[in-house]
């Protein structure tokens, strides 16, 4: 008798299935929130950096932050396209320099700038090799540290994270309403 193989490489979507930006950027936020996706991520790269310390966390949450933020980098790269078709509500006049974040009062304003700046200049598998080569690092002490830029791809997930959150924000306030004939 004949053993069939087992398909261990599943996928885990539907095939098919269209992906949202917004739909994967509000499940990564219903995971995990802004300041502690902030200080996971700062953890994670000082970690990684210094070669003598290990990250605290277990590497089960490690691992699952990981994916979130593949995940997140896919949205953030979906929303990037939906500039000209969603109408968000005006952001406040005075808007403190706390709420700013890591953006810039331009960045506050018009938050798919940072999406469109980000992937300019880095392209997702980028992003990718980042993610994935600082939770390698920050899980273990290695002679190694992560090759390439740490510095820029970590601002730039930091200033998505604070644009993203904003998007939903003035998104998910407006009630998500599309321009009318777009």
């Amino acid at each position: 008798m004949k053993k069939d193989a087992i398909d261990t490489h599943q996928s885990f979507r539907k095939v098919g299935q269209k992906h949202s930006g917004l739909r994967l950027v509000k499940k990564f936020f219903r995971d995990h929130d802004l300041v502690s996706a902030k200080n996971t991520l700062s953890q994670i790269t000082s970690s990684a950096v210094d070669r003598h310390t290990r990250i605290r966390p277990e590497p089960s949450a490690v691992l699952d932050f990981y994916l979130s933020v593949k995940s997140f980098i896919r949205g953030c790269y979906l929303l990037q396209f939906r500039h000209k078709k969603w109408l968000l509500s005006e952001p406040q006049e005075a808007v403190s320099r706390l709420m700013l974040g890591s953006l810039s009062e331009q960045e506050y304003a018009y938050p798919f700038r940072v999406f469109k700046n980000a992937f300019r200049e880095y392209d997702i598998t980028d992003f990718d090799r980042f993610i994935a080569e600082a939770s390698y690092f920050s899980l273990g002490v290695y002679d190694g540290q992560p090759g390439g830029n740490v510095v820029a791809p970590f601002i730039h997930l930091n200033k998505m994270l604070d644009a993203s959150w904003v998007v939903l924000e003035r998104v998910e306030g407006f009630e998500g309403r599309r321009v009318s004939g777009l």
